[in-house]
């Protein structure tokens, strides 16, 4: 008998997009809440029409099957139907982080060919100044909190609320395949220009998946009731996915709650306004944020709405004394880490049955990890030769993963992504110990670049600007500890001998002024502290040995932020 006959496949071909996730929650939770400051109160019924009346609008300038459309956005309802409306008609959502610099941008506009760029009012002045060098881009939409198209030089151009009241509210969405790419996000450049990975709609789904799973049964404590619990969008939406949160929060059908660009104030009177006391919810970010919101010095006005919230931190490892000020609040803690290849997450810190019986100082100490790895994540640290290192949690080796949503590779980029996927594992980058529980920690990054407030920050960059200054001879820049921003730039510098003893940090700041009117780098990137120095510490293969940097000067911003 042939096989055809053996194994008939008569049967629908269900493929694994995103439309079934806005679909479901229309028509199951069509009353769930989705909040957006005090300018905003709807629901998925309406988010359901407002995305298809946003791709009515779309089709309207030309967007099709393939079209790219980048958005400069903050975190609002808006952006939310932008994550659906787009990749559900068959084009591409492309993620624009407005903190790169101007020359990023039209770096990333250009090589993606972005046909339509939609962006926030806050950030007219920076379109504005590289419109004449995008290359593609055919149509601007702006995003206005006062529906009102500002005085500009952009044309074409339409307010996004006008253009949704003028489209037709039913919009019949593709059986797509699964494989068909829904979105575009980009590394920082830390290494030189940003790479572009990308990701189709089976890699969304399965991500959404297996994370709303972690969520609901391991993050903190209890989990998350999607039922009862709400969610806050804290990260970022152009950063990673907004770590998968808005996908999650639909699939759940729960309370979805958009401050708009972060501010402690705000968030913490939205919270007041939105979470009843006794409620759940969940909110993740950077250390950075959580460090905002609990020194804020109207925080214990707040205590009841904060108690009961999951907090979830990111990056090497959650600060302990953060974590213990969250828990005093009555929040929960849990720590995760991912990084933009590998779509958001591959990792959560969360206590297995045989921790409940742990002390609290010692359950804190192990969820201030970096995280293990969920189901469909494998994880492993390993040496030079690609072998395993022991769990010993002391051994150092390279995090190296597979997982269904991890990006296949850079988008028009074939050699760095067979360096990323070298031997049949994406190498992470980062230098971590794992122990018998399968936790990893990371204690390095192999790229240095350094994280200050939740965003990178290009070490080499800044040392090739630094070293274009007449007097300078030698520079390396590394991340030193920082109170309030997790890490800042601080540089060891070599003058040349005629110059020693002649140049000074105000200078050299000047100096790197220039580059921020310039548009390379931002004004924020400009390092905290110069340290003149008669030599840099180097390997010994003659690189600069930033480890050795950081032991000696770690610590030299302390007490004087």
């Amino acid at each position: 008998m042939a096989r055809e006959q053996e194994f008939p496949k008569v049967g629908y071909n269900y493929q694994l997009i995103l439309k079934h996730l806005l679909e479901h929650a229309a028509r199951m939770r069509p009353e769930g809440e989705i909040v957006y400051r005090d300018l905003f109160r709807g629901n998925y019924t309406q988010l359901y029409e407002r995305c298809q009346r946003l791709s009515d609008a779309l089709k309207g300038f030309g967007v099709k099957k393939g079209s790219k459309v980048i958005c400069f956005e903050w975190n609002t309802h808006r952006f939310l139907e932008m994550y659906f409306a787009v990749p559900c008609m068959g084009a591409m959502l492309h993620m624009g982080n407005p903190l790169l610099t101007p020359e990023q941008m039209v770096y990333l506009i250009n090589r993606v060919e972005d046909d339509i760029l939609i962006f926030n009012k806050d950030f007219t002045s920076i379109i504005e100044s590289i419109t004449d060098k995008l290359k593609t881009v055919k149509h601007y939409i702006v995003l206005a909190d006062d529906e009102k198209l500002p005085e500009t030089m952009l044309h074409p151009i339409a307010e996004y609320e006008e253009l949704l009241r003028s489209a037709l509210p039913h919009y019949e969405y593709p059986d797509l395949n699964e494989d068909t790419v829904a979105s575009l996000s980009n590394t920082t450049g830390t290494t030189g220009d940003p790479k572009v990975a990308f990701f189709t709609h089976r890699q969304h789904i399965m991500h959404t998946l297996i994370w709303s799973h972690m969520l609901q049964n391991f993050s903190g404590e209890r989990g998350l009731d999607p039922r009862r619990d709400l969610t806050i969008q804290l990260v970022p939406m152009f950063h990673a996915h907004g770590w998968g949160v808005p996908y999650m929060a639909t699939f759940l059908g729960c309370k979805q709650v958009y401050p708009g660009r972060f501010d402690p104030k705000v968030f913490l009177e939205l919270l007041k306004k939105e979470k009843r006391p006794g409620q759940g919810g969940y909110m993740a970010c950077v250390a950075t944020m959580l460090n905002m919101i609990i020194s804020h010095p109207d925080v214990e006005q707040y205590t009841e709405h904060l108690k009961g919230l999951i907090y979830e931190g990111g990056g090497m490892r959650l600060n302990t004394m953060l974590a213990r000020k969250a828990k005093e609040l009555g929040m929960d803690v849990c720590s995760g880490w991912g990084m933009t290849e590998v779509y958001t997450k591959v990792g959560l810190q969360y206590l297995k049955p045989h921790m409940f019986s742990w002390s609290e100082d010692k359950k804190i100490e192990f969820l201030s990890g970096t995280g293990m790895a969920p189901p469909f994540v494998e994880q492993r640290v390993v040496d030079e030769q690609g072998k395993d290192v022991p769990k010993d949690g002391k051994a150092v080796g390279e995090i190296v993963l597979r997982a269904p949503w991890l990006t296949m590779g850079y988008y028009k980029d074939l050699e760095k992504s067979k360096e990323l996927w070298r031997d049949g594992w994406m190498h992470s980058g980062d230098m971590a110990t794992i122990d018998e529980e399968e936790s990893v920690l990371i204690i390095d990054r192999s790229k240095d670049v350094i994280k200050s407030g939740g965003e990178w920050i290009s070490s080499l960059t800044l040392e090739n600007l630094i070293n274009m200054h007449p007097k300078v001879q030698e520079v390396a820049v590394f991340g030193a500890q920082s109170e309030k921003w997790g890490e800042r730039p601080v540089v060891l510098l070599v003058a040349k001998d005629e110059y020693k003893g002649k140049i000074s940090e105000a200078e050299l700041k000047e100096h790197m002024t220039q580059y921020v009117e310039e548009g390379k780098i931002l004004k924020w990137w400009i390092p905290d502290k110069f340290v003149f120095v008669d030599q840099i510490p180097r390997t010994s293969v003659g690189k600069f040995d930033k480890k050795v940097m950081r032991s000696a000067y770690g610590e030299v911003l302390e007490g004087k932020e």
